[in-house]
């Protein structure tokens, strides 16, 4: 099931997708992407704040005896994250620098619509996308090592089973929405339980993949369209008929809720 598959992955991500939306949409669902272009992501003082939110997270979980070493263990995060940055200062400012030319050329309107013109602001969103999710993913793993240290640390000095568990940085409101929205209707469905609803949710979710490669505009990937619009008119087909109230939990729901309604009814009668 897809959404269980994104619940235990944990690290799905709809940037991708949603950067190369294609159509009249296009810009809404750009301006859905989380911190599009990495600014804060590759904020260093953002990446020691989380830290340092960890830090007091693990004080919270084991008390503040392993104090001294979550604080070392801080140090030695600030200072691998300083030393990335170092290594990779010219790649990052040239990044930044032409994230600048590329928005530029954008937000140009004399060359929109022009096929030749979009393909190559594609090719280098992806250029772009690429070096971004590298050094994100980077940071994500260290930060991902830090946490262990802490976990380490407390567990060994305090005996006990408790942890912090890392939340994704690279991991938007949008991403964590997809994921459960997908997760739970799906459960629904298996279930036969508030069917309708639970249709309705998933085919407002592919009605929105759909939107985001429109037909009819230059470089969209059809290939989405056509195997979600089959699902999509499944979904609201199993909507229309309220199928979980013939097989299903529903039907349980719906026989316990006529046979209550009727029983009132026949007593106002007498």
């Amino acid at each position: 099931m897809e959404g269980s598959k994104k619940v235990q992955s944990g690290d799905f991500s709809s940037a991708g997708f949603l950067r190369n939306a294609k159509g009249p949409f296009a810009e809404n669902f750009r301006g859905m992407v989380f911190d599009l272009y990495g600014t804060q992501r590759l904020d260093k003082n953002l990446i020691k704040g989380r830290a340092d939110g960890y830090r007091g997270w693990a004080l919270d979980k084991f008390g503040d005896e392993p104090a001294n070493q979550f604080q070392k263990a801080l140090s030695r995060y600030n200072s691998r994250i300083d030393y990335y940055f170092d290594e990779n200062a010219e790649d990052i400012e040239k990044y930044f620098n032409e994230l600048q030319v590329y928005e530029e050329k954008r937000q140009d309107q004399r060359y929109r619509g022009v096929a030749h013109y979009e393909d190559r602001l594609e090719e280098k969103d992806k250029e772009l996308y690429g070096n971004l999710s590298k050094w994100t993913n980077d940071i994500a793993k260290f930060e991902a090592d830090y946490i262990d240290d802490l976990n380490t640390i407390g567990q060994s000095v305090t005996q006990s089973d408790a942890r912090v568990n890392q939340v994704n940085p690279n991991q938007g409101p949008v991403d964590l929405i997809v994921t459960w929205v997908l997760f739970i209707c799906g459960i629904l469905l298996i279930l036969g339980l508030f069917t309708r609803l639970a249709a309705l949710g998933v085919a407002g979710f592919l009605l929105q993949v759909m939107l985001a490669q429109w037909p009819f505009a230059h470089g969209a990937d059809l290939t989405y369209v056509y195997y979600q619009s089959v699902e999509f008119v499944s979904l609201l087909l199993i909507a229309a008929i309220g199928a979980g109230r013939f097989a299903g939990l529903d039907y349980i729901l719906w026989n316990s809720f006529s046979k209550c309604c009727s029983r009132g009814a026949s007593n106002k009668g007498e």
